[in-house]
């Protein structure tokens, strides 16, 4: 989910919009705004369905947040004392929701009039924000990168993700490709790929005392094949007919 914070008046309170397109809200910031003390106590009189807690990319790494609706968000506002809720509702509700409901930005009252004002404002201000995006998407690509750094994949895992039917169907692909062969029914890497850091052994000791090793692919060996049957995809594709006429007119030329 794409995080964003709105300043304002209340601090700062950070939002986010899923794949649904449903807004959520810190609940943390949420709190702090309406002068509720206790967040985890305050969540306890929540509707459970309306809160989420996810691991969210933030400034400072991966952390976890926790995420109310807005169903809760109002009533986090019916339960606040502080005179400044209603206040707080009429900004989310006037401004903050609208704006990132019709352009996927919040931009205050002030932004929007420097805008209007200036068409040449109005390219700076979005120019703003796309390199903002830009450099978030940058470090989501890195944080993912960093969160599949020595995670090992099963070859059912990777099959699964190329499409393939089966393990059974990937690994017999290799062996046509000349990648991998079997030993003692067990599959081993070819010299040419053996010392590339593809795969991993992971030890594992059976109930009766045998010591077997599963192999497993590291990341390095995922995007290698992952790129390998990319490229025999295109390959396909590009020897492949554009449609029936030309496949028809090739049959009659012949």
């Amino acid at each position: 989910m794409n995080l964003q914070t709105f300043n304002g008046e209340f601090g700062a309170v950070r939002v986010t919009k899923d794949e649904r397109g449903e807004i959520w809200f810190a609940l943390v910031d949420v709190c702090r705004a309406l002068d509720i003390k206790n967040p985890r106590q305050a969540k306890t009189r929540l509707k459970e369905k309306g809160v989420i807690t996810t691991d969210t990319l933030t400034n400072g790494g991966i952390q976890k947040i926790t995420f109310i609706n807005e169903p809760n968000l109002y009533r986090l506002i019916l339960q606040s004392r502080k005179k400044e809720a209603i206040k707080f509702q009429d900004w989310v509700t006037e401004e903050v929701l609208p704006a990132i409901r019709k352009t996927g930005m919040y931009a205050t009252a002030e932004t929007l009039q420097q805008m209007l004002a200036d068409p040449r404002n109005a390219i700076k201000i979005l120019e703003a924000y796309a390199q903002e995006q830009e450099k978030r998407k940058a470090l989501e690509q890195k944080v993912n990168i960093l969160t599949h750094t020595g995670k090992t994949y099963t070859a059912t895992e990777i099959a699964k993700e190329l499409g393939f039917k089966s393990a059974i169907e990937l690994n017999k692909k290799l062996q046509e490709k000349g990648i991998q062969y079997k030993v003692n029914k067990s599959w081993v890497l070819s010299a040419k790929y053996a010392d590339l850091g593809y795969t991993s052994l992971k030890q594992k000791i059976l109930p009766n005392g045998a010591v077997i090793y599963d192999r497993h692919w590291t990341q390095k060996g995922r995007e290698f094949l992952l790129e390998l049957f990319s490229k025999d995809n295109s390959t396909k594709n590009l020897a492949l007919p554009a449609n029936n006429n030309q496949l028809t007119n090739s049959t009659q030329a012949g």
